[in-house]
């Protein structure tokens, strides 16, 4: 069984204030520390405000009003072209079943347990760098 402890920052962006608690609860569990923001505008104006924020890892909800987590990625890239990002929807989990865009990318089906989020999380963390910039 691989380790799902963790020091590292998380930021966890979700338009629904239950999913970041619960995220939250899960990660700090695990020993990680949790910045959580309900929309991208948050998350960007976050990076205005803190340029040098620490961040090692970050969660998108695909489907969020405004921008969604792709558009968030896109222009956090330009902020932070090597932060690992992995993304949280409630399509299924077989990649043949969801969207297109989210088929390659870092993925982790909602709702997700305790165990399979900081178990994604570990995976994006330790994945080498030159994996996680495609996309």
């Amino acid at each position: 069984m691989s380790i799902l402890e963790g020091s590292e920052t998380v930021l966890v962006v979700d338009d629904e204030t239950f999913m970041l608690s619960l995220a939250d609860s899960m990660l700090a569990r695990h020993g990680y520390t949790v910045l959580t923001a309900t929309s991208a505008q948050e998350v960007l104006h976050m990076f205005e405000i803190w340029p040098d924020l620490k961040i090692d890892v970050a969660v998108f909800d695909v489907v969020m009003p405004g921008m969604d987590g792709f558009e968030l990625a896109e222009r956090m890239r330009k902020i932070r072209p090597m932060l690992p990002i992995l993304y949280m929807s409630a399509y299924p989990e077989k990649a043949e079943s969801r969207p297109e865009k989210t088929r390659n990318v870092p993925f982790v089906p909602k709702p997700f347990t305790s165990l399979s989020l900081a178990g994604k999380i570990r995976e994006v963390l330790d994945k080498p760098l030159a994996d996680s910039t495609a996309g």
